[in-house]
């Protein structure tokens, strides 16, 4: 096993636990299915790719029905091609990015480090660009990705993005200054893509429980606080009631010595004793 597989198989394994939770992995594709469609377009599938599809999967699906796939399932058996059209026997002609509709003073929102070709009247689209490629993935929005089997760019990964910002180019970091992706060098970074987003949404997960258990220790906080007030308001009611009750018992009790002495005084004086 080359170097390039053993990165493959080790970002796989490193990150399976990740990609199990949206993925699955559909079973691998029997080598004499490769072999037939090699025979019937006269191609080569790139040695990663293949590598990936006699000992990976035939496709990184997504549980969602609606999610995107990681890597498409393709139908080695019945591939679908036209004559002129996403077709594997016919050479893949683009060597650099090309932007379409637009001339090379245009002004891109995502800056391209590499050399581009402007086809500002269409003519590389109207002539076509979908041959010698095997589709593996889409971005949603029309734009996927698709490696090539026959031309100049053989085993590299490209993007088709004309249908949201009229170009296609290759796959490539800027960051790295790696002009091409391999199918290997694509998946890894898919793949990492994957665990960084699933990072990210635990951060974002854990984010959210911290700010809603704040929210709830400052419910809680205002609540005993709201108590406490509610027990001394009660404490202090209570108190007043017993001061009241108090300053009632003396009145009574004033009273009832003034009765009494009025009483004394009544007999002493009027009725004698």
């Amino acid at each position: 096993m080359d170097n390039l597989h053993s990165k493959m198989l080790d970002s796989i394994k490193d990150s399976k636990w990740v990609l199990d939770e949206i993925y699955v992995f559909l079973p691998t594709e029997p080598e004499e299915n490769l072999i037939a469609f090699e025979a019937k377009f006269n191609v080569r599938i790139p040695e990663d790719y293949r590598f990936f599809l006699l000992n990976v999967s035939n496709g990184i699906v997504n549980k969602n029905k609606w999610g995107l796939n990681l890597v498409e399932k393709i139908d080695f058996v019945d591939f679908f091609y036209e004559d002129n059209e996403y077709n594997p026997s016919i050479p893949f002609e683009l060597t650099n990015k090309v932007v379409f509709g637009r001339g090379s003073d245009c002004k891109e929102v995502s800056p391209y480090p590499y050399e581009i070709t402007f086809d500002q009247n269409y003519d590389i689209f109207e002539k076509g660009y979908s041959n010698g490629q095997i589709h593996i993935a889409g971005y949603g929005c029309g734009t996927s990705a698709f490696i090539v089997v026959n031309g100049s760019e053989y085993s590299n990964v490209w993007v088709d993005d004309f249908s949201s910002n009229n170009e296609v180019y290759p796959e490539y970091d800027f960051k790295s200054n790696r002009p091409r992706f391999s199918f290997t060098d694509w998946l890894i970074e898919g793949v990492n893509r994957e665990v960084t987003i699933h990072g990210q949404n635990i951060e974002w997960e854990k984010r959210i429980k911290l700010e809603e258990k704040a929210k709830q220790d400052k419910i809680d906080e205002q609540k005993r606080e709201l108590e406490i007030k509610r027990l001394d308001q009660i404490k202090r009611e209570k108190f007043a009631e017993q001061k009241r009750e108090v300053e009632r018992e003396e009145q009574r009790s004033k009273k009832t010595h003034r009765n009494l002495l009025t009483y004394l005084i009544d007999k002493i004086f009027h009725g004698g004793v």
